[in-house]
């Protein structure tokens, strides 16, 4: 074997087995789709078990701070955290006296980590909806008013992560279910 050729095949090795570690290892994202959009990926976040997603929104009608929390658990799976609201009334979550604190002014109601599969949101300019996922903000307020979200925690392939994160090359919805 020349020099030249072995020069060239620990590289090409190299990167072979990159790349075959990019299809087969898993990672962890919370996803923002919309549903009425086809689907459409709008963002997804890399997350561990343990990190917090927080959407935050003002109630149309009484005008009240809402907060949901949630937690990414193991497996992956979304699960509820908290509530918390700077009030009660028409059309707010529900608080149990059993489940309820108060801390300043938030009400807190715990929601015990149950697990759930997803959920839609419906996006109102009136809202002032906001979305975090651990440190990192989700633009939702950049959608237009009257969008639907459906947030949702899925494991996915390094490399649909990586090819999401540097080129926006959304993977198909219907691959991780």
């Amino acid at each position: 074997m020349s020099a030249a050729i072995k020069r060239l095949f620990v590289p090409a090795i190299s990167l072979g087995l990159l790349a075959g570690l990019m299809i087969v290892l898993p990672v962890d994202a919370v996803t923002v789709r919309l549903p009425r959009q086809g689907d459409a990926l709008f963002d997804a976040v890399r997350v561990a078990p343990g990190d917090k997603i927080r959407l935050q929104y003002r109630h149309s009608v009484e005008k009240t701070l809402v907060a949901g929390v949630f937690a990414v658990g193991a497996g992956p799976v979304l699960q509820t955290a908290e509530t918390r609201m700077t009030s009660v009334g028409t059309g707010l979550p529900n608080t149990r006296a059993d489940d309820t604190r108060r801390e300043g002014q938030w009400l807190v109601v715990d929601e015990k980590m149950k697990a759930i599969d997803g959920f839609d949101f419906f996006i109102s300019s009136v809202n002032a909806t906001r979305l975090t996922v651990g440190d990192t903000a989700i633009a939702v307020d950049t959608l237009t008013s009257g969008s639907v979200i459906r947030i949702d925690v899925r494991r996915i392939r390094l490399l649909d992560w990586i090819l999401w994160r540097y080129g926006r090359h959304e993977w198909r919805k219907d691959r991780y279910q």
